[in-house]
């Protein structure tokens, strides 16, 4: 994240302005671009590894900890657990709502934005993203219009594939 705040930074220098809205992806500097690329498939889990045996642990922990974060209307979180194929239940991390990303700069945190849209609405069609199934991608779509605040107007529910 400290990477993407600096290329946001640097690209408002060469422009001397500050940047237009990133509603295009085309808009975007290439290295703010390629920095927003890397911190979207971060936060999505695009390479986590699955797990090979459920893991076992402190009931109380889990709740302790999936309480932390904010819920949405079916009262689902970005801090539940998972542990049998993965650690967590959705794959999006919960980092998404750390001051840390909330301190980025806006055009950063657009630019973000707009690469998780294209990677959770289905408009990425690289191999690497296809282990995020329709339903997960929907319930993270969900979760984040629920309990994101600044969340993009674009981040709308998937339409249904038959």
């Amino acid at each position: 994240m400290t990477r993407i705040g600096w290329e946001a930074r640097v690209a408002a220098y060469e422009k001397r302005t500050p940047m237009a809205d990133a509603g295009n992806a085309s808009d975007i500097p290439v290295p703010l671009r390629d920095a927003a690329k890397e911190v979207a498939d971060y936060l999505l889990f695009v390479d986590e590894a699955g797990l090979a045996d459920t893991i076992q642990g402190s009931t109380r922990f889990a709740e302790k900890f999936a309480a932390q974060g904010p819920r949405d209307r079916k009262g689902r979180s970005l801090r539940q657990f998972e542990l049998k194929r993965r650690l967590m239940r959705y794959s999006c991390s919960y980092m998404i709502y750390s001051p840390l990303f909330d301190a980025l700069p806006a055009e950063a945190r657009d630019a973000i934005y707009r690469r998780m849209w294209e990677i959770l609405s289905g408009e990425e069609k690289a191999k690497k993203y296809r282990r995020l199934s329709a339903v997960d991608r929907a319930a993270i779509v969900e979760i984040l219009r629920d309990t994101k605040q600044d969340l993009p107007s674009y981040f709308s529910p998937p339409a249904r594939q038959n």
